[in-house]
């Protein structure tokens, strides 16, 4: 099992080597910082940056059958389903720019999310931004402070992180086997956490 196992990895390895592009997941809990090293990789990389909200904020925004169709679904209070969310992703990856690959911020959140992904396509890299929840309370605290979210005190963001961990940990266990998972220290300045994803990727 283990040596059929080894083999599977390295016959995926083989085929990423040959892709040749960049098709990389950031993944991190809030405060983590993955939207800003999100975009100073694609600023390096020039590769698109594109997180699942903002992707569903614009499609929402162009007034399509899909947008109208997410539209109602949020307005109902109801989460979109990690089909339409794919169909969105699948729609944006057709676009020029994300020919050479892309970075996506945020996307998979769960294990279903990723069996949903893993049907359409398969990352060269998944880079998990980590933080102790301590520093990463600290952050979201003093984000909630300067923002005026009264909603967001101690409580509910521990809540919010447990959640996190809960349901990335059987993902990011996946792309672990794969080989493609880099754990990134996510304490530091902003110009130290980005040499260090520039180090993993090798970019």
């Amino acid at each position: 099992m283990a040596e059929a196992s080894k083999c599977r990895k390295a016959l995926f390895l083989a085929k990423l080597l040959y892709s040749m592009k960049h098709k990389i997941l950031i993944l991190g809990p809030q405060g983590s910082g993955k939207g800003t090293q999100a975009q100073l990789l694609a600023e390096r990389t020039g590769l698109p940056a594109l997180s699942m909200g903002q992707l569903l904020r614009d499609e929402v925004a162009s007034e399509s059958l899909l947008g109208q169709k997410i539209d109602s679904i949020i307005n109902a209070g109801n989460l979109v389903s990690d089909d339409i969310a794919l169909d969105v992703l699948k729609l944006r990856l057709q676009k020029d720019d994300a020919k050479e690959g892309y970075i996506v911020d945020g996307y998979p959140r769960n294990l279903a999310q990723y069996q949903t992904f893993s049907n359409f396509d398969i990352p060269t890299a998944l880079l998990v931004i980590t933080v102790p929840k301590e520093e990463t309370l600290k952050r979201l605290l003093k984000r909630a402070e300067i923002e005026g979210r009264l909603d967001d005190n101690e409580e509910t963001i521990l809540k919010r992180l447990a959640i996190y961990d809960q349901e990335t940990a059987p993902l990011i266990e996946k792309y672990t086997e794969m080989g493609i998972a880099h754990m990134i220290d996510g304490v530091g300045t902003i110009e130290e956490v980005a040499e260090r994803i520039n180090k993993a990727l090798g970019v």
